[in-house]
């Protein structure tokens, strides 16, 4: 019995190793946490009442992008001939407020999606208000460009009042709700039906926010990164069109739990009128924080789902410069021991609902901040791909304890 014996513990050996990595992260800093990540300790109830806190934490996360810098000024229909002549003769068109990809953070008052295609139209639209003077101001850019404009809409009832609050305003004494942002986009085609399901609402059958399961919430907070533009086929009213990145934390009133379930979505624009504002492969990433109190022998537990995605590019991705400490999803499980000097401070498991085999997708740490006195470590898990058209995630960290 004793090959037998043999041949079972090296099988169990190579079956654990196959399963499982360990990566070490030093600690980088030993600052106070800072008042914003600080609200990361708060329970999903307290943030979800606070709608300018649940802002402040989203926009902890940082996208990027790496054609995040547009080339051209315009994009316009492709209706064969008649969207060329409606943008040259009749300044029908999106114009770009700026020539570099923009990120807003803001609640969402209102979600719309369209009933059925339209040539190749298909939008998911989310319109956001801002609690957060940050981006308050920077919206405001847009509807000075709007008055810049003057233009009409063609329908008698979307005329616009450029005498109005929202353009000649006393910025001391702003009504945060006159000012919008309309964030749009066409996701790919043949993705509607799983995005619906598992990533957020793109089919006509009722459900809303607050029936989705990634939101459960009417008014979410979110974040936006895309092209910042005055869409003048109407009243050059502004927008984020396309958004290529979406991200929110899922808070909900009445879930007094600390676990901190965060939703990402990386898309190409899946309609043919932005070109050039939206080119295959998605290559960017994004950070998003974390905090973890270290009382009573606490570690960290990351689940990251794979849910909605395309075809990996991993060549694409080794272009970047991404850390030596980075890694794939190729093992289900990944351990991670942050350290001080060589000495263990606390751990984390990483873990995926699927081993994928690619390097087009991966993962690591930064910033790693231990605040001594109050037993708290922060900082950022980051997320990095290359992929054809688009890449859904959903990523959950738990506290997990010591027995």
């Amino acid at each position: 019995m004793k090959p037998l014996f043999c041949i079972c513990l090296v099988l169990t050996f190579f079956a654990r190793t196959s399963l499982a990595q360990s990566i070490n992260y030093p600690i980088n800093s030993f600052e106070k946490t800072t008042a914003t990540f600080s609200y990361l300790l708060w329970n999903n109830d307290q943030i979800a009442k606070n709608d300018t806190v649940h802002e402040l934490i989203t926009d902890l996360a940082e996208p990027i992008l790496v054609d995040s810098v547009i080339e051209r000024k315009k994009q316009h229909h492709k209706l064969f001939p008649l969207g060329w002549f409606i943008h040259a003769f009749g300044g029908f068109n999106w114009r770009a407020n700026s020539m570099v990809k923009q990120k807003f953070v803001g609640t969402v008052k209102h979600h719309g999606r369209s009933g059925s295609k339209e040539y190749t139209e298909y939008d998911i639209n989310f319109d956001i208000y801002f609690n957060t003077r940050k981006y308050l101001d920077k919206v405001l850019t847009g509807y000075d460009m709007q008055r810049k404009h003057k233009k009409q809409d063609v329908r008698p009832s979307h005329r616009t009042d450029y005498n109005g609050p929202r353009f000649l305003r006393d910025t001391a004494n702003l009504d945060k709700n006159l000012f919008r942002l309309h964030c749009e986009l066409t996701p790919p085609e043949a993705f509607r039906p799983q995005l619906h399901y598992l990533f957020y609402a793109t089919q006509p059958d009722g459900t809303s926010m607050k029936t989705h399961p990634n939101m459960e919430s009417n008014h979410p907070t979110m974040g936006f990164y895309g092209v910042f533009c005055s869409d003048c086929n109407h009243n050059c009213h502004p927008e984020l069109h396309p958004y290529e990145m979406t991200w929110w934390l899922k808070a909900n009133e009445g879930d007094e739990t600390d676990t901190r379930t965060w939703l990402f979505g990386l898309f190409h624009e899946g309609s043919n009128r932005m070109k050039k504002w939206s080119v295959n492969p998605m290559t960017g990433s994004i950070k998003l924080p974390f905090v973890i109190d270290l009382k009573e022998g606490a570690a960290l537990d990351i689940f990251a789902e794979h849910l909605v995605f395309n075809k990996f590019q991993d060549k694409e991705l080794a272009k970047l410069n991404l850390p030596e400490n980075s890694f794939n999803p190729r093992k289900k499980e990944v351990d991670i021991s942050f350290k001080e000097d060589g000495v263990e401070i606390t751990s984390a498991k990483v873990r995926f609902n699927s081993a994928m085999p690619t390097d087009g997708l991966k993962y690591w740490f930064s910033d790693v901040n231990f605040d001594k006195q109050n037993q708290v470590l922060s900082g950022y898990f980051h997320l990095a791909t290359s992929v054809t058209d688009l890449y859904t995630t959903r990523i959950t960290f738990n506290t997990a304890y010591e027995n």
